[in-house]
């Protein structure tokens, strides 16, 4: 058997550059999709042309939509590496990478196991919402990261009665205020206060330190103030910038308006993250559920966990807008409740069960997969299937003749995301504003976009369509501050566009039909075709007999 001896920090290392490597494959291929993403790249890249390191800017105006943080390292990326896809997906994969590292890390710190820190390190790099939204561009792999140092250094600040573990979580929330707002705080903070009282409800362990201690501990006057420091400055400085627009816009509209209205209705259900947490695990979810059955409540790493995930899941459970990366930080604990799974699974020799809750839905979560690119994406099924077939193939040997039959479970799982990135860049194309680029360019006229709208096509372009709109069943709130880039209503676009001899418009598919119904498809010809949608060119009646 082939063995290596590595410290904390080669294992840390490794596993940086791993995910760094794994991640970062193909990534300059995978076009930036709308709507999200391209608000996060189009933002940074409007930031840095009017070089407001400051306010948030998008179609050459200020917006609330986010703090700062997640544009700023776009920014700097870009600056480095020019405005491209590589660098707008470049920060996602550097914190997942270390987030992968850190989770290793803390674990480690946490549970005083190698074997269940490499073990939950492994999963959270291999489970499929971690390994989505480290490849988007967005705040939420920067929220995780943040997440999972406040989780940790929180519980080790608070059972340890150790001040310095309290500091760097106060150092953590308030990068995560920076990142996504007053929630980076509010959340862990009710989390943390509600496991001090249940501290005070039970008894005391002989190796925990007293109530009076562990609260001390937690209202750490140095760490309050580092957080300050870390977290107020640029909410101040917005205010006196912007004064009460900034209130309303970042604090009434994309915070307590997300609360209180849903931004996105038909997804407003009870049921919506207890339906997404166990898809956003897979294909570790049996190894969770696996280890909930010997959960112990009084065990205070469980209860501090069970709390963690629950109140996330409980809180954006009552929120009228859902997302799916919303309750991300959720997976904290149940990735390291999998490693534990696997690792104590193994340590007792049970290779059928190992089977059945980790080589099995493996096998069963890939053949899925495999069926879904095959029937959707027929030009890269071959690269896509000998990709996963070499990757099985090297996973053979490295179980087979090494020792590291934990670590070797990354060689399939890499060798799966990787072919899946491969494949999945066409699809990504129909949700791209790219698909539209060639028919743009080399338009001199307005273009106008028929009930919908392709921030990234600005992105790609430069030029600035103008928005049809046709959702009259937006509430007014949303309807104005998602509206920011240059919109007409419906009922006055015939009027706006007979103002010009030529216009482009672009209709997505969804709004095919709608089109074809109004007058002005009578004076527009198809120019173009893609899977997203059609392309016409306008001529206005007074010049279509020349």
């Amino acid at each position: 058997m082939i063995t290596i001896n590595l410290t904390h920090a080669q294992r840390m290392l490794f596993l940086f550059l791993v995910t760094l490597v794994s991640y970062g494959f193909f990534n300059a291929y995978l076009p930036i999709t709308d709507s999200v993403e391209s608000n996060y790249a189009l933002t940074a890249a409007t930031m840095l042309h009017h070089d407001s390191w400051l306010s948030p800017m998008i179609y050459d105006q200020v917006w609330y939509d986010k703090p700062p943080l997640t544009y700023w390292a776009l920014m700097i990326t870009y600056k480095i590496f020019g405005i491209n896809d590589f660098a707008s997906r470049l920060p996602a994969t550097l914190i997942a990478s270390a987030s992968v590292a850190l989770m290793y890390y803390l674990v480690a710190k946490i549970k005083g196991s190698i074997k269940v820190a490499l073990a939950s390190a492994i999963l959270l790099m291999t489970c499929l919402q971690f390994w989505y939204i480290s490849h988007a561009v967005a705040t939420d792999g920067f929220l995780f990261f943040f997440s999972l140092a406040t989780f940790a250094y929180a519980y080790l600040g608070i059972t340890k009665a150790d001040s310095s573990a309290m500091i760097k979580a106060y150092l953590a929330a308030g990068l995560a205020v920076l990142t996504k707002g007053p929630i980076g705080l509010l959340l862990p903070g009710l989390i943390i206060l509600l496991f001090l009282f249940s501290q005070g409800l039970m008894k005391n362990t002989t190796d925990s330190p007293r109530l009076t201690q562990q609260v001390k501990t937690c209202f750490n006057p140095l760490g309050i103030l580092l957080f300050l420091i870390v977290a107020t400055p640029w909410y101040l400085a917005m205010y006196i910038a912007h004064g009460q627009d900034f209130i309303n816009g970042f604090l009434g509209l994309q915070n307590m308006g997300r609360a209180m209205v849903a931004e996105h209705p038909k997804f407003n259900v009870w049921y919506y993250y207890l339906v997404l947490t166990p898809l956003a695990l897979l294909p570790w979810t049996p190894l969770v559920i696996s280890r909930l059955k010997n959960f112990q409540l009084k065990d205070r790493f469980d209860f501090f966990s069970a709390l963690w995930a629950l109140i996330i899941i409980l809180f954006y459970s009552l929120v009228a807008t859902k997302y799916p990366t919303y309750t991300m930080p959720a997976l904290i604990p149940c990735i390291i409740w999998a490693g534990q799974a696997l690792v104590s699974l193994r340590e007792q020799g049970k290779k059928k069960m190992v089977g059945l809750l980790v080589y099995l839905p493996f096998c069963l979560y890939t053949l899925l997969l495999t069926i879904g690119i095959v029937s959707s994406n027929q030009d890269r099924v071959f690269p896509y299937l000998l990709i996963l077939l070499g990757g099985h193939l090297i996973f053979y040997l490295v179980w087979r003749y090494t020792k590291y039959k934990t670590i070797s479970l990354l060689i399939p799982c890499i060798a799966l995301y990787s072919a899946v990135t491969i494949a999945v860049a066409p699809i990504l194309m129909t949700q791209s504003g790219l698909q539209y680029k060639a028919y743009v360019e080399g338009h001199e006229g307005p273009i106008y976009i028929y009930g919908g709208y392709y921030t990234s096509l600005v992105y790609y372009t430069g030029k600035t369509p103008i928005q049809v709109y046709l959702n009259q069943e937006d509430d007014a709130r949303w309807a104005q501050g998602k509206n920011i880039m240059p919109t007409i209503q419906a009922s006055d676009f015939p009027a706006y566009i007979n103002q010009s001899p030529k216009a482009l418009i672009i209709v997505p598919s969804r709004n095919q039909q709608t089109f074809i119904t109004s007058p002005l498809s009578t004076q527009s010809k198809i120019v173009g075709q893609t899977q997203g949608g059609t392309v016409y060119l306008f001529t206005r009646q007074a010049d279509s007999t020349h």
